[in-house]
């Protein structure tokens, strides 16, 4: 009988060389935010909102390909239990969404925020999916910024999405160093 912390170790390895320890997504979602960050500044807050859940629901099929067709890493093995963990914790993210999408018309300047925590929060679980402490920083950082905004009223138009996007940006090189570090 395996032992089940050895186990669980082996899944977090399986989905981290599956992934690049989850680097590639976290890079498309940093360019994602940038790009609404873009969209805000040239259009306003709606149509930046609308790039990045648009942009949003394009990072996993984008980061997959990064990681097959660029990296030719593995797919995740048959029945490793931590790739439903990662899909169930979306939810939770759907809901973040939905609920800046609710403030957009009430306060526009919330929108981000709200978003940017909800992402932050779920990479919190993304250290035990990939056994990476980083994303402990990552969702402190996003969720900080989130919060900071939401009880200051500090940054807004598209600073909020630009500070959540060089902060994902960055830290996607960093998880890719540390997880490019464990392969050799």
């Amino acid at each position: 009988m395996t032992d089940p912390h050895t186990q669980f170790a082996t899944h977090q390895a399986g989905l981290a060389n599956a992934f690049q320890g989850g680097a590639p997504g976290v890079a498309v979602s940093g360019l994602v935010w940038l790009a609404a960050a873009l969209a805000t500044a040239q259009a306003g807050i709606a149509n930046g909102f609308t790039v990045l859940f648009l942009g949003g629901m394009a990072i996993f099929p984008l980061s997959l390909l990064i990681a097959r067709f660029g990296f030719k890493a593995p797919p995740v093995a048959a029945g490793n239990p931590l790739e439903r963990v990662a899909l169930e914790s979306t939810f939770g993210l759907f809901a973040g969404i939905v609920a800046g999408y609710l403030v957009l018309s009430v306060a526009p300047h919330l929108s981000f925020a709200i978003v940017a925590v909800a992402v932050g929060a779920r990479y919190f679980l993304f250290r035990s999916l990939y056994a990476d402490p980083l994303y402990w920083v990552l969702g402190a950082a996003m969720a900080g910024v989130g919060l900071l905004v939401a009880f200051t009223g500090l940054m807004a138009g598209y600073a909020v999405p630009f500070a959540i996007g060089v902060i994902e940006v960055v830290m996607a090189m960093l998880i890719f160093v540390r997880w490019r570090r464990t392969r050799t």
